[in-house]
């Protein structure tokens, strides 16, 4: 299995994040925290996710990026750009209806800015759960075909993070 990672970089306010691997949920929560800093800021004047080297990529951490093309919308700036030169993961973007919200470059870019990796420790399972629950949600949001394909999913989550907000109240 190849660990997942990713990369952060800005310049001029257009920032790039860089997949590679094997993208997990268990990546998620963090790298939600990471984007949630981001935008806490200075907005964004441009945004590239860069998929050339994922060697698979899970729809919680899909909806994380479904939920970067909406902050981007939201604060009036440009659509998110995704380059990826892999024919499966494209075809999955297409099947999730990403190139209704995303601009797609089909080929390897070369984006030359000095990059971190962002550190993705181990969250806690509550947090997990939320930010699973948030990352379906926003890819129900996309279109009906997801709404469809994830509507049972988030329905158990919803149950189950019901039931930790009430077990932490206890």
């Amino acid at each position: 299995m190849h660990n997942g990672k990713v990369f952060h970089a800005s310049h001029e306010g257009v920032h790039v994040l860089r997949f590679m691997g094997d993208i997990r949920y268990t990546l998620s929560p963090p790298l939600d925290c990471f984007i949630e800093q981001l935008f806490a800021g200075e907005k964004p004047r441009g945004f590239i996710i860069d998929l050339c080297e994922v060697v698979s990529i899970d729809s919680t951490n899909l909806g994380l990026m479904a939920g970067i093309a909406n902050q981007m919308h939201n604060a009036e700036n440009s659509r998110v750009t995704i380059i990826c030169d892999q024919l499966d993961i494209n075809e999955l973007l297409a099947s999730m209806g990403f190139d209704d919200v995303f601009d797609i470059v089909n080929s390897r870019m070369d984006v030359d800015m000095e990059e971190e990796e962002i550190q993705l420790e181990k969250p806690q399972s509550a947090t997990m759960s939320r930010t699973i629950l948030k990352a379906h949600r926003t890819l129900m949001a996309l279109n009906e075909t997801n709404r469809e394909l994830f509507r049972d999913v988030v329905t158990l989550l919803e149950k189950n993070d019901a039931g930790d907000t009430n077990d932490s109240d206890r």
